[in-house]
């Protein structure tokens, strides 16, 4: 049986007192986060993750959320790489970054060095992210499928084809360069990946 921990990271200090009916307003003005505490959760919990390194935990996960306190990984591939600093056997899970958010091949480059930092601990999730996400990125939820099919695409085949044109006819120009990266995984096929694509468009 493998243990591993999945962690969402949140703020380090309640805010219940703040929620709206059930849930927290939307968005939080910024007044109620406070710097001090984002510092104490980011060591208290890098230290919680070299622990587990030492005591045999086989694993810790990563996500990407934004404009929630509920969880502070705003980028899981910073601190997977603080993490990958930090520990020696410990799998890195990153469930996962939101492919219709960002450039695929930025993605694809930034994981294969995370891949290679880690001495091939890296097992690579991909998702969607929740509506709101989109709004802040400006990517409209009915693109959110056809965005994430495409990049899902563009990295596999910049990992195991670096050659190849990636797709073809796609919603972005920029999406369907030549992929020649200058960053490879350090093992032959890449992390390994995990798709956790389940946000339908409204």
């Amino acid at each position: 049986m493998n243990v591993f921990v999945f962690d969402l990271l949140p703020y380090g200090e309640h805010l219940d007192h703040l929620k709206d009916g059930k849930e927290l307003p939307w968005p939080l003005p910024r007044r109620h986060f406070k710097p001090e505490v984002a510092v104490r959760t980011y060591t208290e919990h890098l230290a919680a993750w070299e622990a587990m390194d030492r005591l045999g935990y086989d694993g810790v996960g990563f996500n990407e959320h934004h404009t929630s306190p509920y969880g502070l990984m705003n980028s899981p591939n910073l601190l997977a790489a603080a993490a990958a600093q930090r520990t020696q056997r410990l799998k890195l899970l990153m469930y996962g970054n939101l492919l219709p958010l960002h450039d695929p091949l930025r993605l694809a480059e930034e994981l294969a060095m995370l891949d290679c930092m880690s001495n091939g601990r890296i097992v690579s999730g991909f998702a969607r992210g929740i509506p709101r996400e989109h709004n802040v990125y400006r990517v409209p939820l009915s693109d959110s499928r056809a965005r994430f099919e495409e990049a899902w695409e563009i990295i596999y085949r910049a990992w195991t084809r670096p050659n190849s044109s990636p797709v073809g006819p796609g919603r972005r120009e920029a999406y369907r360069p030549t992929s020649r990266l200058t960053s490879r995984p350090g093992s032959a096929a890449g992390p390994r990946l995990r798709s956790l694509d389940s946000c339908e468009p409204a």
